[in-house]
């Protein structure tokens, strides 16, 4: 897997803590149990081969300054603080904590390549393909896995370690990825793939 990276999207405590703010908004992550445990798996798989390990996360400001039509879209997150620098909101799960030598790629868009240094990243490691993973599949992964194939790397979406708000959000979204994005493929497929 020479020239691989591992992106795990937004797997932060918004999303995967029953106090996160994206709850507070009336939403759930589905088979949440279970994607934490396929991402913690994947990660292994990552460091076991040694890839590059990158993990996405969406903070703002505390005045939310940053936060452009994302936030003017959406006033709840405002309301509840949420996405909040420095809040237990804005931090990886314990469960996924990423190592001293993984990077971090703070982001205020659902895009993570826009205005951060992602892209640089990448070139800098000579990454010629990219495994997407986490949360919300139709939202943030979706982009990340847009903008990865508009910036010609390979791409691999790990459907098992995906999840929505509903079912059908999340097939709609594996759907359009594989037909014009990526390849998807199960966890263990990934492994039937790559584990040589």
């Amino acid at each position: 897997m020479i020239n691989t990276a591992l992106i795990i999207v937004d797997m932060q405590n918004a999303f995967c803590s029953k106090n996160g703010s994206f709850g507070k908004r009336g939403r759930k992550i589905l088979n949440l149990k279970k994607i934490l445990n396929i991402n913690k798996k994947l990660i292994s798989f990552a460091r076991d081969k040694k890839l590059l390990v990158i993990f996405t996360k969406l903070v703002f400001k505390k005045d939310y300054s940053d936060g452009g039509l994302l936030v003017k879209r959406n006033p709840k997150i405002i309301e509840l603080g949420a996405y909040m620098e420095g809040s237990p909101d804005s931090e990886i799960v314990n469960f996924l904590k990423p190592q001293k030598n993984e990077y971090i790629i703070v982001k205020k868009r659902h895009d993570p390549f826009i205005g951060t240094n992602l892209l640089q990243i990448l070139r800098k490691n000579n990454i010629k393909r990219v495994i997407v993973s986490g949360v919300v599949t139709n939202i943030c992964v979706e982009s990340t896995v847009r903008s990865s194939f508009d910036h010609d790397f390979e791409t691999i979406l790990i459907e098992d370690g995906t999840s929505a708000s509903s079912r059908k959000s999340y097939i709609s979204s594996l759907e359009t990825i594989s037909k014009s994005f990526g390849d998807v493929m199960s966890l263990s497929e990934l492994f039937l793939r790559f584990n040589d």
